[in-house]
């Protein structure tokens, strides 16, 4: 079954690579010869080991996680194929919600769609009507990304660090939409180039891939081993949050030079020009919107040669962060667990899952309008439509985290009015009048 909340379901046809295709072994990623030397992958090692732990999660704001840089990766797990969601279901939920405001004396589709919503939910639950949200969660994925040296942004160095320590410790924006809105909030450090200050919370091991991202208008994000642990490391992720408990998933990005990254990937999967993606979002001057047009472009040309593998395009030009994340999704998906992308890197993300597995869009909701251009053209492709329209740029997961509170009061509101509507007998149900409206 197709998103519910797709703008033209059915209509975005599936990338050309195969699940089974892509999920090759390492060794057999990216055989292609690079346009310029592949990145060593040696960067400095942080953390306290190489084991990972895994910790029970508490519910509120955690301390960071990270450990040290693994150089060999485990082999990619199989992707099996992605189950959609119940289409009968949703049928049936539709069904009901024209019931439920009949009894109530509502309009049939006065809810609009915050009913649209509910019914997604239903189809991935498997029940009409749906049962409420319990344990939404947050999973925020830390990293820097070397093209930011270029001069593209006016954050100094170690804005990222000190961006996903604030978080951690409940003193940003972000952290007080996810505590508000009754979400988790979970932030992993999988590339940070630099930490904070002493006061950074400890940090937990077993998510950590390397110290940065490379500089990807000069080399390579990251290496095959790299990737594939990024992308098992992604996976692990929605693993631990399901196992957890969680029925609802909010992703984000935190990193310097994720957007631009992010616009990079969406541009060699949609074989775009760097002024169809560019963006400055961030007020950029025009002397930093050339240096970031130019960036985009140098990537553009070292990733175009590898346009057909997803998983190729995320090594060369993505990262660690946007390989976690399209690991996430796609097992969120696998695992039927609904998911709110937020930003450029969660859309472009979004848009690499769906060509490594096709039919998993289906378990995704764009939570606000990402108002990029990159982020347009990936919403687009795969068919979707933003939730909301916030005006926020922040790509962190900001506008996803205000679209889960929605989320989260539309099944509410759907489990309310059902209650509601059972306790009302209208005279002429005996007559079994047909709704008209």
């Amino acid at each position: 079954m197709e998103n519910p909340q797709s703008a033209h379901a059915g209509t975005a046809a599936p990338g050309p690579e195969s699940p089974t295709a892509v999920a090759a072994p390492a060794s057999e990623a990216g055989t292609a010869p690079d346009p310029e030397p592949a990145a060593t992958g040696t960067s400095r090692a942080t953390g306290t080991g190489t084991t990972p732990e895994t910790s029970a999660e508490p519910e509120t704001i955690t301390a960071l996680e990270a450990s040290a840089v693994l150089e060999v990766s485990p082999e990619p797990a199989p992707i099996g194929p992605i189950p959609e969601p119940d289409a009968a279901i949703a049928a049936a939920e539709q069904a009901a919600a024209r019931g439920r405001a009949r009894a109530l004396d509502l309009p049939a589709d006065g809810f609009g769609r915050l009913a649209e919503v509910s019914v997604w939910i239903a189809a991935a639950q498997g029940a009409s009507p749906p049962r409420p949200i319990t344990r939404a969660r947050a999973v925020l994925l830390a990293a820097d990304h070397g093209v930011a040296a270029g001069g593209l942004y006016p954050w100094p160095a170690g804005a990222t660090a000190r961006r996903a320590a604030a978080v951690a410790a409940g003193g940003s924006p972000l952290a007080v939409l996810a505590r508000r809105g009754g979400v988790g909030l979970r932030v992993v450090d999988v590339a940070v180039a630099d930490t904070a200050d002493e006061a950074t919370p400890a940090p937990a091991t077993g998510y950590r891939v390397r110290a940065g991202n490379g500089r990807i208008d000069q080399d390579d994000a990251l290496t095959v081993p790299e990737l594939d642990l990024a992308f098992a490391t992604g996976r692990r992720l929605a693993d631990e949050e399901i196992d957890g408990g969680a029925d609802l998933l909010v992703t984000g990005a935190l990193g310097v030079g994720a957007d631009t990254a992010a616009a990079v990937v969406i541009a060699a999967l949609r074989d775009l020009e760097p002024i169809d993606v560019v963006d400055r979002g961030d007020g950029s001057d025009d002397e930093r919107w050339m240096l970031r047009t130019a960036a985009i472009r140098d990537a553009l040309r070292r990733v175009r040669p590898f346009a057909s593998d997803p998983r190729s395009v995320l090594r060369v030009a993505g990262g660690a962060d946007l390989a976690a994340l399209t690991g996430l999704l796609i097992q969120a998906a696998l695992r039927r667990t609904p998911v709110i992308i937020d930003g450029v890197p969660g859309c472009a993300a979004a848009l690499t899952a769906e060509r490594i597995a096709p039919g998993a869009r289906a378990w995704w909701l764009v939570g606000a309008e990402p108002g990029d251009p990159a982020a347009t053209h990936a919403v687009g492709t795969l068919g979707l439509r933003s939730f909301i329209d916030l005006k926020t740029r922040t790509d962190d997961g900001s506008g996803a985290l205000a679209a889960a509170t929605l989320v989260i009061d539309a099944v509410e509101t759907a489990v309310d009015l059902d209650a509601a509507a059972a306790t009302v007998r209208r005279p002429d149900d005996d007559l079994n009048i047909p709704d008209i409206t």
